[in-house]
């Protein structure tokens, strides 16, 4: 490959990366404007919550069976049209539209993240851990910034619906790229054809399960924190911005983790002796936030970010490392995300009415411990073994 198109398609990669949690996690900050004009109530506005994850999991192993009729890099244009279409419904479609056009986005965006590893792996089969460790990064960040920016950029265009279309914006950017790369280009020819990535094979191989248990338990994890982790540091008595402050602090630490999850590979003498630390250290600091003297919270809070920047990095490098072709990482990947996204989803949701019991504190961290350590059973078999094959 020519290294100006190497170049170009890493930058257009990366920025479709950035795209692919970033409308999701700009609606967050917004919740409380459209609980008042849509009249949506506690129970509904957890089910919001949710239907980014499930729908992700669903659109997983969907770009999977389409990628056998629609070439990948033109069904990841197609996806990304769709979740601009998800955009606009959410932002004025009233209830229907809010709910439906979470779930066209997440479908959109579930499709692009399960199709596009694929077509970094055979663009790329030599560079697999940095890239996935900048891809990582470029979610993460994404994601910060979505949430960080959606408040400011709701009041400065006068409302929440102006706000929430607004992120069609960075997505309709990564469609143009995405399509310039497609029309002018140049690509091998083997790129011009469908793939043919059934998840059906990999349902009877070890490998398979190891990393899509893996995925799963890592998603359960993270989605427990997420949802959970600032009420605990408010009810420890935290002050309200601060307790925020926890998970943003965490996110933006997740970046530079995950951009070094390569170099921290050879630093600790292989893949599974860096997960064992990471899982390790994410355990520690969540139990130090949850318990240990509030001063220390900054600590704990960016020794976490370090820990699931690595995690997550590592996650998605053990997908495409242990696909033999960019076919088996296509239905790897649906598996992984659609087992990883619905079942962590739903396990992190089953795990809430921990909340209501007299220490939530000791609960959640212990649930969280939980969900860390079968991450690090699976985790140790992804790293050893042949590769999956389609």
């Amino acid at each position: 490959m020519h290294e100006n198109h190497r170049i170009h398609f890493i930058i257009i990669f990366l920025l479709v990366s950035f795209n692919l949690r970033m409308s999701f996690s700009a609606a967050d900050p917004l919740l409380v404007f459209l609980m008042r004009d849509l009249g949506l109530g506690v129970n509904s506005s957890g089910l919001f919550g949710l239907l980014p994850i499930i729908s992700l999991g669903v659109a997983a192993p969907l770009g999977a069976r389409l990628a056998a009729h629609i070439r990948p890099r033109l069904l990841i244009l197609y996806a990304l049209l769709l979740a601009i279409a998800g955009v606009v419904w959410r932002s004025y479609g009233h209830l229907p539209g809010l709910y439906g056009g979470t779930i066209v986005i997440g479908i959109g965006l579930g499709i692009t993240g399960s199709v596009i590893l694929g077509v970094v792996k055979q663009e790329f089969p030599l560079n697999l851990p940095q890239l996935m460790g900048a891809y990582t990064a470029c979610v993460s960040l994404g994601t910060a910034v979505g949430s960080g920016a959606a408040d400011p950029i709701a009041l400065l265009l006068g409302g929440w619906q102006k706000g929430l279309l607004f992120w069609g914006l960075p997505l309709l950017a990564a469609v143009l790229l995405w399509a310039e790369l497609i029309l002018f280009s140049p690509a091998p020819r083997q790129t011009q054809h469908t793939v043919r990535a059934p998840i059906r094979p990999l349902l009877r191989q070890r490998k398979a399960w190891a990393v899509s248990l893996f995925y799963l338990f890592r998603v359960a994890g993270a989605w427990l924190l997420i949802v959970w982790l600032a009420t605990l540091m408010r009810q420890r008595g935290l002050p309200t911005v601060e307790a925020g402050l926890v998970l943003a602090l965490s996110t933006t630490f997740q970046i530079p983790a995950a951009l070094l999850c390569a170099h921290f590979v050879k630093w600790f003498g292989g893949r599974e002796r860096l997960m064992t630390a990471a899982i390790l250290l994410s355990i520690g600091c969540c139990w130090g936030l949850l318990l240990a003297p509030l001063g220390l919270w900054i600590l704990f809070a960016c020794g976490l970010g370090v820990s699931l920047g690595c995690i997550f990095a590592l996650g998605m490098t053990f997908i495409v490392e242990n696909s033999a072709d960019e076919a088996t990482t296509v239905a790897l990947s649906g598996m992984a995300q659609g087992l990883g996204f619905v079942g962590g989803g739903l396990l992190a949701w089953a795990a809430s009415p921990a909340m209501m019991a007299s220490r939530p504190d000791l609960c959640i961290a212990g649930i969280y411990s939980s969900f860390a350590i079968c991450g690090l059973i699976f985790g140790r078999h992804c790293t050893r073994g042949s590769l999956c094959r389609v």
